[in-house]
């Protein structure tokens, strides 16, 4: 009976086993099971790589905005730097229509003649003023030497 039982035992490996073994390495299952990894994979390098480009696109737009801040702040800087200009610009003509009143009242004092009018029409004009009153001064300077 143990020769039956081993027999009957053996009889059934031999064809249940490569049953199971074919269905196990069949060439069709292992391409098709490549195939699938080859998509999957691919899928995967896609979702790599729009995830990038999605970066990419967040790293422009973060870039673009730094690059209109610079440029207003630019902007503002520029304004300050006119501002700045037209300040030293203002102080220049107010020291110039200082400077050409004081000329014209020593000038006065030292010929001592004309008017404190001369004065306020030089700070009030300043080399215009200044000008108006030398050919004014030289005017009269040649009817008294005359």
């Amino acid at each position: 009976m143990k020769r039956y039982v081993l027999m009957s035992v053996l009889l059934v490996s031999m064809f249940a086993c490569p049953a199971v073994l074919s269905q196990e390495f069949e060439p069709e299952d292992m391409e098709i099971e490549m195939q699938m990894r080859e998509k999957a994979m691919e899928l995967e390098q896609r979702e790599r790589k729009m995830d990038m480009e999605q970066e990419m696109y967040k790293l422009e737009i973060e870039q673009r905005k730094l690059e209109l801040e610079r440029a207003q702040n630019d902007d503002d800087d520029d304004d300050d730097d006119c501002e700045g200009a037209l300040g030293f610009l203002f102080l220049l003509c107010a020291v110039v229509h200082i400077l050409v009143a004081v000329w014209v009242y020593t000038d006065i004092r030292q010929l001592n003649r004309g008017s404190g009018i001369w004065i306020v029409i030089a700070l009030l004009t300043g080399l215009l003023g200044a000008l108006v009153y030398a050919v004014v001064r030289l005017g009269n300077g040649r009817q008294k030497g005359s």
